[in-house]
């Protein structure tokens, strides 16, 4: 059987997904050592591969990249405490990046790719992140309403990214069914 033009073997898929959890790992580390204001708020693009994921291989892939990039983003700090409603998040966000092109707006285009980027950033880190936060960590209940206003800033620049990205061609593949 031929392999059809830009289709990865699911290898190929693991391995790239593999890499994008690494490069979120990156992102995140870097942006705590330099974005982060409190224990609360930080400005992280830590978020992008994992929608990345979700959009260019499905909801559980992109769920799967952000359990992972969670787990060893804790493992790698300096407090390896995972908190599992915070992993939880993560893992939204790769799933509403992804269902969102499956089973929502199938074509392609701006308007798929920022309904994927304000479902994840809304479910996952505005909503699940919070009620973590505000359990876990203590944060004031209005302290939502901020990480509300650093994730429109946040998924906005992720959005034009996204954008450039998926135009580009550089992450163009669909895995095989």
């Amino acid at each position: 059987m031929q392999k059809k033009p830009n289709t990865l073997s699911r290898t190929q898929t693991v391995t790239t997904v593999a890499m994008l959890t690494a490069l979120s790992v990156i992102i995140g580390i870097v942006c705590k050592n330099f974005f982060t204001f409190n224990v609360y708020y930080r400005v992280t693009f830590e978020n992008l591969p994992i929608i990345l994921a979700g959009i260019a291989f499905g909801p559980f892939y992109g769920a799967a990249c952000g359990i992972c990039a969670d787990i060893v983003s804790c493992l790698c700090s300096t407090n390896p405490a995972v908190i599992p409603l915070i992993t939880l998040g993560a893992a939204a966000v790769g799933f509403c990046a992804g269902a969102v092109p499956r089973y929502i707006f199938k074509k392609k285009g701006g308007v798929q790719y920022a309904f994927s980027v304000a479902s994840a950033h809304l479910l996952g880190q505005v909503i699940i992140k919070s009620i973590a936060k505000i359990l876990w960590l203590g944060m004031p209940f209005v302290g939502a309403f901020i990480g509300l206003a650093v994730s429109a800033i946040v998924g906005t620049v992720e959005f034009f990214a996204i954008m450039f990205i998926m135009r580009r061609g550089i992450l163009p593949f669909k895995r095989k069914k």
